[in-house]
């Protein structure tokens, strides 16, 4: 009998743990879906390092994860940021480091959103050259602003000195020694946006991240799959293709691959391959937006 009091006491017991539980993560869900940024980046910095007394470290950890879970939230649910929004998100990054200016995490923040998503170049720049300064013994920092002025800026010349200060890192990668050469020598931004995001990925630990990047690395190894085939159309024509279109009817490729952001591949003016998503979630479907 006391055996089965007991199992019915136990059972009882995690039953209302898991219904308490269950309805934490409902709250916390409810409330993070529809909250918006914090208006911490309004607060002179000045001011901000003094109300948080001794603890800036803790501070500048809050902030950031609040601010990674807010953009995760954008990011699931498909939403793009306001100008105003991009604004007040750099003035937080901003604050962050200026509490922690050890801490990586802002920076890395900045340097995946800042630049791809709302093409705030200058900010990130400014960020990382603050990182630079912070952090002299880490190779990142350099590596990215040298990648920004290559892929971003299309400035090889300015970005060489970059990467080469970079390679000259303790612990830098071995590829960064030859990188500067070899971006120079590809002159080919496709090809340098993908060696940058297999290495930004490997460094990414937030899983909603992560796969917006990944998804950002399969739209530009498209792009570079088709950039190559308008190449071997001028070999064979010696004129660039009209459009994608044409690359069919030749028959060097069978079909126009869709943009896993729902956009649309397309040939610029310039000759180029462009994707009308720009690497952000289209909302329409591929066939709407070809319309």
């Amino acid at each position: 009998m006391k055996a089965i009091v007991v199992c019915l006491t136990v059972l009882f017991l995690s039953l209302n743990a898991i219904f308490c539980l269950t309805d934490h993560v409902y709250t916390i869900h409810s409330r993070y879906s529809t909250e918006s940024l914090t208006r911490v980046g309004e607060i002179p910095t000045p001011l901000l390092k003094l109300s948080v007394l001794e603890f800036k470290g803790a501070a500048a950890d809050l902030l950031q994860l609040k601010t990674i879970t807010w953009f995760g939230m954008k990011l699931i649910k498909h939403q793009n940021l306001s100008p105003a929004e991009w604004k007040q998100a750099y003035k937080i990054i901003y604050n962050i480091t200026e509490l922690d200016p050890k801490f990586w995490d802002p920076y890395l923040f900045a340097e995946m959103m800042f630049t791809w998503q709302a093409g705030m170049i200058d900010e990130a720049n400014s960020l990382l050259e603050k990182a630079a300064k912070a952090l002299p013994n880490d190779f990142r920092p350099l590596y990215f602003l040298g990648f920004n002025e290559f892929y971003f800026r299309k400035n090889a010349v300015k970005a060489a000195p970059y990467l080469r200060e970079a390679a000259a890192k303790p612990h830098a990668p071995s590829f960064l020694k030859g990188l500067a050469a070899r971006f120079s020598l590809y002159g080919n931004q496709t090809l340098a946006g993908i060696i940058f995001l297999k290495g930004l990925i490997k460094q990414t630990n937030d899983d909603v991240t992560r796969k917006y990047l990944t998804k950002s690395l399969d739209t530009l190894k498209l792009i570079y799959k088709l950039e190559n085939a308008v190449e071997k159309y001028k070999e064979l024509f010696n004129r660039p293709p009209a459009n994608l279109n044409d690359l069919i009817m030749a028959g060097i490729i069978k079909k126009i691959p869709q943009d896993p952001f729902g956009g649309r591949f397309i040939i610029t003016d310039n000759g180029r391959v462009y994707t009308t998503s720009n690497l952000l979630e289209h909302k329409q479907s591929v066939s709407k937006s070809g319309k």
